[in-house]
């Protein structure tokens, strides 16, 4: 028995000599490492020396991306699945991206040739000499311009009754083209937009309007949005048309017109020779010296009877180009113009203005001011 306790005291202080001393934290320097910093590298023991680090040193804790490793023998396996990594995260990045941007042209329809043919075909059936409407169509990622509808329909080949029998094709007979516009009508006293995605432009702005009143539209009733509208009824209504304003383009001889004359160049100072000296008692006529050129020219003309107060000039130039172009200094000012209801839609809008599609607005009698005075 006596020898067994003695050989454990023995052995017990032989137990610890292997065991290496626990590591300190370097912050504090009196608890054991927890953490190592992936940047620097810097052993801690908790979360409030990792961020005393942090402010101390302005070490950000993340492990750099690139490390430039020198020499040749530190390039070590680990550098090279960290290299590798962060190639698969760029090439992750950039697929990502591709498909973020093709969603994105997907949901904007941005790129489909087909609604960029009917575009062009739209605009040209516009300014044809039948129509005479001014399209201006507005970039193709606007929502005004995404949400246009408006084609040119085809009007197709049908065949008459009792001709053409056959496989001939002396019976077949082309329809005219037609363009379906979307229209927007505007009820601003009710604070009401109904939209007419497929409107014919041979349809009379009048009847359509009624459809509205009289709840015979094929998308719904609408009769119960308009009341205000329903109790004055078709014919006491006016529609106006929206004219977006449009700067006229200026002609090559309208510009140099404009530019302001140059300034007549000054006249030559006249020569003075010095007078001869005057004897004793005698007395000598010096010319009289000409007032300053800009003087001169002042007097002469406030002088002149044919000058004009600026103030009556400027009113007689407005009086005369009002008498020149009264019906262009009109469309000019007034945003809105009063359609003809007993009149179709491709009448009305003949040497008009239409931005992608047209905008109607309804008025109420007593609304017509407004409209009026633009």
């Amino acid at each position: 028995m006596d020898m067994s306790a003695e050989a454990k005291e023995i052995a017990s202080p032989d137990e610890g000599v292997g065991m290496p001393a626990p590591r300190l934290c370097e912050v504090c320097r009196e608890k054991a490492v927890c953490y190592r910093c992936p940047a620097c590298e810097l052993r801690s023991c908790s979360a409030a020396c990792v961020k005393v680090h942090k402010v101390q040193s302005g070490c950000t804790g993340k492990r750099p991306r690139t490390e430039q490793v020198a020499p040749l023998n530190a390039f070590t396996d680990n550098v090279l699945l960290r290299d590798f990594g962060l190639l698969e995260e760029v090439d992750a990045a950039v697929d990502r991206a591709e498909r973020d941007l093709r969603i994105r042209e997907e949901e904007m329809r941005l790129y489909q040739p087909r609604r960029h043919k009917q575009r062009i075909h739209l605009a040209r059936a516009c300014a044809s000499a039948e129509r005479q409407t001014r399209l201006i169509l507005a970039p193709f990622a606007m929502t005004i311009a995404r949400e246009n509808t408006s084609r040119v329909v085809d009007g197709g080949k049908g065949r008459r009754k009792g001709k053409g029998k056959g496989k001939g094709k002396k019976g077949e007979q082309e329809k005219p083209a037609y363009i379906a516009w979307r229209v927007d009508w505007h009820f601003g006293h009710c604070g009401q937009v109904l939209t007419d995605k497929n409107l014919p432009e041979h349809e009379v702005v009048g009847r359509v309007l009624e459809r509205f009143l009289n709840n015979s539209c094929a998308w719904g009733p609408t009769r119960h949005l308009l009341a205000p509208y329903v109790e004055h009824g078709a014919d006491k209504l006016e529609v106006f048309l929206h004219q977006p304003r449009v700067k006229e383009p200026e002609l090559p001889g309208q510009a140099e017109s404009e530019e302001e004359p140059e300034a007549p160049e000054a006249s030559e100072a006249p020569e003075f020779t010095e007078a001869p000296e005057a004897e004793a008692g005698s007395t000598v006529s010096l010319p009289m010296c000409p007032p300053p050129c800009g003087q001169r020219e002042v007097d002469t003309l406030s002088s002149a009877p044919w000058r004009l107060q600026p103030q009556a000039e400027s009113e007689s130039e407005s009086e005369s180009e009002s008498e020149q172009s009264p019906g262009a200094q009109g469309q000019q000012q007034q945003p809105f113009v009063r359609l003809d209801k007993l009149r179709t839609l491709r009448e009305n809008l003949m040497d008009r203005v239409v931005r992608e599609f047209p905008v109607l607005h309804v008025a109420l009698p007593q609304e017509l001011s407004r409209f009026e005075a633009g």
